[in-house]
């Protein structure tokens, strides 16, 4: 089977985990047999061009705009719509398959998938199709759930959100796509799946993303890794695209508390060292933690494997109805706990006292509390690391993640 995968972004050029997912997918689609092409973008030229990696024959275009367009650019790229129709139309493929393309391969590439493709199967990584941005988070509650109205598409408060950056047709026009252009919607987590047909998107099934566990050992620099940062033995792992929405300031506000029950704390952080990182360092310092604040910047490879196995426990406290976060996989992958958030997708691979909790990140002290059981208690830390590993390695395996694809790609053909 030929099948196209579409993807803004693709590792090492990636900015998320939807790269990463889409990446490693592809990768298994080749070892099943299947003939791939992956269609992504750079932002600098001199990253562009075709290559094979990985048994993927791999073509990143050229495309770079400032963000204050994305609510249109993102609909029609007018910078790489031509040449994705041109090499759909080469490779013609019996399955073109969409991740993300909400910014520089834009939803018009869908069209052309639908010309050029035999059928075409979407991804929904995220609640982009229907709100522009991430959702807003829920700090009006502490209840463990999401409260009903912020997970419905709002204009008002999207506009209230964007201002003038947000295009009020957006919404529509994608609706209008996906209607004609996809013949399955797949989304990652049944959390994503709800709100999904909520805003007007139906979905065909709901798809876990999966890891090859096997490809998360223990790698041979993790001691090089902790004698670079000055690593302790309680450590914090944060990692990921560092925002706001990803509760990056709840776990900076519950870090004084985890120092006074673990003393010798350390947040390891690993993202972007950018202008939110800076504020991070800056609130860390207002509360007298940025000692114990360690910022890696963004790493990947054996580099990111060391970060997760030189930590004692994982964090994921989004304050968004974060789909399904990558760092749960990850981190259950290398053996470690995770402390995850009650919004979105989490609880449905985070068993709540077996592998992990999952709590509210807006209460802080509740977060600071689970965390710090972790530090003070190694053994239950290592017990729940086990549960988490053999979890992934059970039920969120990248073949099986595959597999459940290859069954709509014949069921669709």
């Amino acid at each position: 089977m030929k099948i196209a995968v579409l993807q803004d972004d693709l590792p090492p050029h990636h900015v998320g985990g939807g790269g990463v997912i889409a990446y490693q997918l592809a990768k298994e689609f080749v070892r099943l047999g299947h003939k791939v092409l992956a269609i992504t973008t750079v932002q600098r030229s001199e990253d562009a061009g075709r290559e094979s990696v990985d048994g993927i024959d791999i073509v990143r275009l050229y495309s770079n705009y400032h963000p204050r367009y994305r609510a249109y650019r993102g609909l029609y790229n007018p910078s790489v719509v031509k040449a994705v129709k041109r090499l759909l139309g080469d490779f013609s493929p019996d399955i073109v398959h969409v991740h993300n393309v909400h910014t520089h391969l834009s939803y018009y590439s869908l069209m052309l998938a639908r010309q050029y493709g035999r059928k075409v199967v979407m991804t929904e990584h995220d609640a982009m199709s229907f709100h522009f941005g991430k959702l807003p988070s829920a700090n009006d509650s502490l209840a463990s759930e999401q409260p009903a109205h912020t997970l419905r598409e709002s204009f008002v408060r999207q506009l209230r959100m964007h201002k003038w950056r947000y295009n009020p047709l957006r919404t529509s026009i994608i609706r209008y796509i996906l209607r004609r252009s996809v013949h399955a919607t797949v989304a990652v987590s049944a959390a994503l799946a709800r709100v999904l047909e909520d805003n007007g998107i139906c979905v065909h099934s709901v798809i876990h993303n999966g890891i090859d566990a096997k490809e998360w050992g223990r790698p041979a620099d993790v001691e090089a890794f902790v004698n670079k940062h000055r690593l302790r033995d309680c450590v914090i792992f944060f990692g990921g695209r560092l925002s706001e929405p990803k509760g990056a300031i709840q776990m900076i506000e519950a870090m004084p508390a985890i120092c006074i029950s673990a003393p010798g704390a350390q947040l390891l952080v690993a993202g972007k060292q950018d202008a939110f990182a800076e504020r991070m360092a800056v609130h860390a310092a207002r509360l007298g933690v940025e000692k114990n604040l360690v910022f890696t910047g963004w790493i990947s490879g054996d580099e990111l494997k060391s970060a997760y196995h030189a930590s004692r426990v994982v964090v994921a406290p989004s304050v968004y109805l974060d789909p399904f976060p990558t760092v749960n996989l990850e981190a259950f992958a290398a053996g470690k706990p995770v402390v995850a958030t009650c919004f979105g997708g989490s609880r449905e691979i985070v068993e709540d006292g077996v592998s992990g909790y999952v709590v509210n990140p807006l209460n802080v002290k509740a977060l600071a509390a689970k965390v710090a059981d972790f530090l003070t208690d190694k053994e239950k830390a290592k017990q729940f690391g086990v549960a988490g590993h053999g979890r992934v390695a059970r039920d969120f395996t990248l073949g099986g993640q595959a597999r459940a694809y290859e069954n709509i790609f014949t069921e669709l053909r």
